[in-house]
């Protein structure tokens, strides 16, 4: 696999963890337990947590930097972006659900969660990133990386 581009690459080191997340979340009780839990309620907790500590903000940051600037100078990237968005918005949905789930409805729906984050993930780093990169000219990879230095500082 290439290199990622680095206006992209603090984005991709993100797409890890979650991916360790969707993965745990997949395999319900089949995960390893000294790395995960089988409780239900714990396990919705953990990803509330995980939104509310890296998720939130790296949505923010794809839309507000990267979606928005692929979409003002790369149309092809629209439908993509489109649908990245849609499930953006289902996933806040679920982690508000999650946020005062009962235990009977929550192992599918942590496992749809799950699932939703991997594809999500997926999709962007195997189609929208690489379009991005290359279609993308220079000044445009530059401006998605200096919209991550005003972001926050924790990027410089």
């Amino acid at each position: 696999m290439a290199k990622r581009h680095e206006s992209l690459i603090l984005l991709a080191r993100d797409h890890h963890e979650a991916l360790l997340l969707a993965l745990r979340l997949q395999q319900g009780t089949l995960a390893l337990l000294r790395l995960w839990t089988h409780d239900p309620v714990d396990q919705a907790k953990r990803v509330v947590a995980f939104y509310d500590q890296h998720l939130r903000r790296h949505f923010a940051e794809e839309e507000l930097i990267v979606f928005a600037i692929a979409r003002k100078n790369l149309p092809a990237s629209e439908p993509i972006i489109d649908t990245l968005v849609a499930e953006h918005r289902t996933m806040e949905v679920a982690i508000s659900k999650f946020r005062s789930a009962n235990k009977e409805s929550l192992e599918d729906d942590l496992r749809a969660f799950g699932a939703l984050l991997e594809s999500h993930i997926r999709t962007e780093d195997r189609s929208l990133f690489p379009l991005i990169e290359s279609q993308a000219s220079q000044t445009v990879l530059n401006d998605i990386q200096y919209g991550f230095k005003f972001f926050d500082d924790r990027r410089l």
